[in-house]
């Protein structure tokens, strides 16, 4: 069976994690992504290059900006990761993509994705920055931390990949499927602010409700309300407890019946003397016995390993997990899993393709616990040589010859790794 995205060709150009997960991800559900890379590069530290074609191509040199040209008016998106303006300068925006410039035709079936930090209007559109920036002025930073501490960044997952990446494929897959309907592209402008605050609507809103019982599940983003929530660090019963052997559970058990389950559990493995203390159900959201019932909880879990609880929990409604490292959760919890001699010391585990379809499910890489050596092909290495199949492209895409091609190497508007075999050939 065919992928998903099987005959759909992506142009990436190069940049930073965020704009090269949108081509990952294209490219895992079978679009064939070709990278632009810079002319001379040797490396290549980007390790979101699965299942892509690197070529290496200079759009200052004429010859290079036409050849550019003539791949994006073959292509059906087009992946721009630069600040405001970068393309429009080298005449490769999308007006001059999608009316054609220097006799390559136009292309007006072209989806031109647009993947910025900052909106692309506004004080802050020129200005440099990264994750940490974007959900800092997005307000949701502001939200993030522990009580009487900082705001705190959650690594760069909200802004950079939540926000960006996965906003801007969305954006690609709503326009690609509009296109079926109009026969026409169109510009989709994603950014990591706009697309954090989206993400997190049910927080904003959240932010301003009080609920009956627990109050409100989040705070507002002020000083003296941050880690106070019901799901921010506020409440015992949403939170992490260390074990006894220095790891930590995780415990959510928010709705009533789940509660009572959890405390029920929690008073049979702990000591006689802890038992009587164990909080009562109905004194669930009793805000002014938060500190006693978070001691409380932290003493019972600190008499068992880390192990020791998960088989206690395991399969009950208590909602309380182990927090696992990434190698323990490959090899533990997500399915399928790997044993535990197949994590070679050093090597990263590669998460597996989401979401899972049924009839045309994502290709399977290398290094996934889902990966199966006989049906599945493993991708490329991990990471891409700048230029490796500039050759091919340039065959298969723009139907080049071989004289134009060692023509465009001596001009140095193309480059790659296999230049010496085309003029040795030739």
């Amino acid at each position: 069976m065919g992928l998903p995205l099987e005959g759909i060709k992506v142009v990436e150009f190069s940049g930073l994690a965020p704009g090269p997960t949108v081509g990952l991800v294209l490219a895992d559900f079978g679009a064939d992504v070709i990278r632009i890379d810079k002319v001379g590069a040797t490396l290549n530290p980007d390790t979101m290059t699965r299942g892509k074609k690197s070529i290496a191509i200079s759009p200052k040199h004429p010859k290079g900006l036409r050849m550019l040209r003539t791949l994006i008016s073959e292509a059906d998106v087009i992946i721009d990761p630069f600040r405001p303006g970068v393309l429009e300068r080298l005449g490769l925006g999308p007006k001059d993509v999608e009316e054609g410039r220097d006799g390559i035709k136009g292309n007006k079936k072209l989806v031109f994705a647009r993947l910025t930090g900052y909106q692309r209007v506004g004080p802050y559109a020129s200005m440099a920055g990264h994750d940490i920036n974007y959900i800092a002025i997005s307000g949701l930073l502001s939200m993030l931390g522990a009580k009487d501490g900082p705001p705190q960044p959650p690594i760069n997952i909200l802004g950079d990949f939540a926000g960006g990446s996965f906003i801007c494929i969305m954006g690609i897959l709503m326009a690609l499927l509009e296109r079926v309907r109009s026969g026409k592209g169109q510009v989709v402008e994603a950014d990591m602010v706009t697309g954090a605050r989206y993400l997190s609507t049910f927080l904003l809103l959240s932010s301003k409700l009080e609920h009956p019982t627990m109050g409100a599940p989040v705070n507002d983003g002020t000083e003296k309300s941050r880690g106070t929530k019901a799901l921010d660090g506020g409440a015992p019963y949403y939170g992490v407890y260390k074990t006894k052997d220095n790891l930590w559970m995780s415990v959510g058990a928010i709705e009533p019946q789940f509660y009572t389950e959890m405390v029920q559990i929690l008073g049979k493995h702990v000591s006689e003397d802890l038992r009587s203390r164990i909080p009562k159900p109905e004194s669930q959201n009793d805000q002014s016995q938060y500190a006693e019932h978070k001691a409380i909880f932290s003493q019972a879990f600190s008499q068992k390993t880390r192990d020791e609880w998960t088989k206690i929990f395991i399969s009950t409604d208590a909602c309380v997990a182990p927090i696992l490292n990434p190698e323990e959760a490959a090899v533990q919890a997500v399915e399928p899993r790997l044993k535990a001699e197949d994590i070679n010391e050093g090597e990263p585990v590669v998460p597996q393709p989401a979401p899972h379809l049924s009839r045309t499910p994502a290709r399977i890489p290398g290094g996934s616990s889902a990966y199966t050596p006989r049906d599945q092909d493993p991708g490329p290495e991990l990471l891409l040589t700048p230029g490796e199949h500039t050759n091919e492209i340039l065959t298969s895409w723009a139907n080049v010859k071989d004289t134009e091609i060692l023509e465009l190497y001596k001009a140095k508007a193309i480059g790659g790794p296999d230049a010496p075999e085309v003029e040795s050939k030739l």
